[in-house]
């Protein structure tokens, strides 16, 4: 279950500076003992931002446990008389107070008051760290083969894509609901016909639900599916790290930017640590962290560095969301998937 990071990986960073600047950077020297988390977070970026957080607080050791948003929501609600882990990192957007918001802590970061407008935490739970925003990834021979261009979510009714297009489940991933929050927003809304509409016949052209948030993007590249139904920071992970004949595709109907955050679970036995952690998590060193992992930060401080694979945002039709309401219908909107996948979907 556990996990510590390399002495290796910290020098490495130590050398790279992440933690050395920023004027809302948490102060180190305070802090020991463990942090136990439970994390959605890939490999690459977990490792960068513990070691950076090591960096300011060396005798706090980290551990982790890896799963995916829901399994990690559903093992803090099973564990809730007997807490076994003291944050979890990553995986939560505003909408899972309605249902998890009794088991997590109250605590704002202390550098929340830093974040760009809409990533603050007004829910008094979660820490906001980072911006997703949902993509499509597309096999570069597949989609010459069939003799078509993939540019967005209407090209994805074309019979030739039957049975070759792949996403998470949006009822527990909590990339694939961000995902849907894109479709309806682009489409009219939650409640909309023409929405609905829209993903029943996404349905009916054979729309695979694969069980791993990050099955689409992977299995796209290796060629299993023609397009991935995805988001950004992990597809510009993939071709950092040299995975080659695929491209992303954001929408021409529209994306959105949806605030991804941690927080800390009530009754954790580490809290000041987890504390410590949520703070970095929004300092200059955890946002820098974000950046070159993929990821968009939320800061309002310039960071700099970052991906090339990462696309200038103002070449891309960027909506905004109706975070409220879609959290406040969450419940509906899942239970109306759920009644038309089984209706429609087709595995």
């Amino acid at each position: 279950m556990k996990k510590v990071l390399s002495i290796v990986l910290i020098a490495l960073l130590a050398i790279t500076g992440l933690a050395a600047n920023g004027a809302n950077e948490t102060k180190g020297a305070a802090g020991s003992g463990e942090l136990i988390l439970y994390t959605t977070v890939a490999d690459a970026q977990y490792d960068m931002t513990i070691a950076a957080f090591n960096e300011l607080y060396p005798d706090i050791t980290v551990y982790y446990t890896y799963g995916g948003a829901g399994d990690c929501k559903a093992r803090i609600q099973a564990e809730a008389a007997n807490p076994q882990a003291d944050a979890m990192y990553g995986g939560l957007q505003y909408a899972d107070i309605a249902v998890y918001g009794e088991y997590f802590e109250s605590y704002v970061s202390a550098n929340d008051s830093e974040v760009q407008p809409g990533f603050e935490n007004t829910t008094g739970k979660i820490t906001f760290h980072d911006s997703q925003i949902p993509c499509l990834v597309v096999n570069d021979a597949l989609e010459d083969e069939l003799g078509i261009e993939i540019t967005g979510w209407e090209s994805l009714l074309d019979p030739r894509l039957k049975g070759k297009i792949a996403t998470a489940n949006p009822t527990s991933s909590s990339s694939a609901w961000n995902n849907l929050q894109c479709i309806l927003t682009d489409f009219g809304g939650w409640d909309s016909d023409e929405a609905w509409d829209y993903i029943a016949k996404l349905m009916q052209n054979g729309l695979v639900i694969v069980s791993s948030s990050s099955t689409p993007a992977k299995a796209t590249f290796a060629g299993e599916y023609v397009v991935g139904v995805t988001y950004e920071p992990l597809v510009v992970q993939l071709l950092d790290g040299g995975s080659t004949g695929a491209h992303m595709v954001f929408p021409v109907e529209g994306t959105t930017s949806v605030g991804f955050g941690s927080a800390i679970i009530k009754g954790a036995k580490n809290l000041e640590n987890a504390k410590l952690f949520m703070d970095f998590l929004q300092s200059d060193a955890g946002q820098k962290c974000y950046l070159e992992s993929g990821a968009r930060p939320v800061t309002t401080h310039p960071i700099e560095g970052g991906s090339p694979n990462m696309v200038d945002l103002s070449t891309v039709n960027v909506k905004v969301a109706d975070t409220a309401a879609l959290a406040d219908h969450k419940a509906e909107i899942c239970d109306k998937w759920n009644e038309y996948w089984a209706m429609y979907g087709t595995n």
